[in-house]
């Protein structure tokens, strides 16, 4: 079951073009695009007279969305405005429309009926809207079902285990101080590691070459949204607090500001969007394209797993699972996304 009266990650910006663009998402085929004054649009990819994917079609001079079967033409509220041979058009001719909104560097879209859409309610990037500030922005396209790249993400102890060439190392599950904290929105994951040998990205990026300590702030945003605060001191520094910026302090440091969010595309498959911000004049463009690419590197480590996990998960018909310690922020959001499904079930 989807959750549709939620914000998703549509695309880039500047994916978003004249040119018709083709998404699925929550198992329904949308086509994107922009009007002759820039505006952003978004309606149910299917003509009504032969299903055929106006994504397929044009936009005409006149700002319509012609289908390529037999021209019949949409207006930007998805209502047809010309049918070839003939002049009549049937009253209630027209196709879904969404309610899109363009922040930050992405287009999101709500998944449920326009007037209930609240842009209040759009997940908020705190470190992607800074002043000066810039990003790095991936789209990582994955055969799963979102939850089980929720459930990834809520669970670092599989770090040194899948990722030992990136962000993985023996200390991150050895006497972690972990805190997990939920509220009506979200859960927040917060761990941190004392004395522990830092993985390789943060040895080529920051030029550790003892031991560090390390924290981890996780906070998702519920059905699929996550903001990572992650980093690593040198010992005999406290690792910052998450609700505050990084202090200026005498030692070698190294934080990253992540967000990951992801669209489910159908029951099985997903849009996986990640992206790192920075000040550029802490970081320079080589260390923040060295940066976003271990980020991609790591997730495409997490992409194979978790392709093969889904394949297991519909050859074994769902069998009884251990859950174990490093469960916990995991299993409070799949209790949250239960109780979600089952109020928009009661609705």
């Amino acid at each position: 079951m989807f959750l549709k009266n939620h914000w998703y990650i549509a695309g880039f910006r500047e994916e978003i073009t004249e040119k018709p663009l083709r998404r699925l998402i929550l198992g329904e085929p949308v086509v994107f695009f922009r009007t002759k004054d820039g505006r952003a649009v978004a309606f149910e990819d299917r003509c009504i007279h032969r299903q055929v994917p106006l994504s397929m079609g044009s936009i005409c001079e006149d700002g319509t969305l012609a289908c390529l079967y037999h021209g019949i033409r949409y207006d930007t509220d998805g209502k047809v405005t010309f049918i070839p041979e003939q002049t009549r058009i049937p009253r209630g001719a027209k196709v879904r429309t969404y309610k899109v909104v363009e922040k930050g560097y992405w287009l999101w879209i709500f998944g449920g009926a326009p007037e209930d859409a609240n842009e209040a309610d759009i997940p908020a990037y705190r470190w992607f809207e800074r002043p000066g500030w810039t990003a790095k922005r991936r789209r990582l396209h994955v055969n799963c079902n979102y939850k089980l790249i929720v459930d990834n993400l809520l669970n670092m102890a599989h770090l040194p285990y899948v990722h030992p060439r990136t962000i993985g190392s023996e200390g991150v599950v050895k006497d972690a101080v972990v805190k997990i904290t939920q509220s009506d929105t979200g859960v927040r994951l917060a761990r941190k590691m004392y004395d522990i040998e830092p993985p390789p990205t943060y040895k080529k990026a920051g030029g550790f070459e003892g031991n560090v300590n390390r924290w981890q702030t996780i906070d998702w945003m519920a059905p699929s949204s996550f903001e990572f605060h992650t980093g690593v001191v040198e010992t005999g520094h406290e690792p910052p607090p998450p609700e505050y910026d990084v202090p200026k302090i005498n030692a070698r440091i190294l934080d990253r500001h992540a967000m990951h969010s992801i669209a489910p595309e159908s029951e099985k498959s997903s849009n996986y969007y990640v992206a790192f911000s920075y000040d550029p004049e802490e970081y320079t463009e080589e260390l923040a394209d060295f940066l976003i690419k271990q980020m991609i590197d790591t997730f495409e480590e997490d992409v194979v797993l978790l392709e093969a996990q889904q394949d297991n998960m519909d050859l074994c018909n769902n069998p009884d699972e251990l859950d174990i310690v490093s469960d916990g922020a995991g299993l409070q959001a799949m209790k949250m996304l239960r109780a979600m499904e089952a109020a928009a079930a009661g609705a």
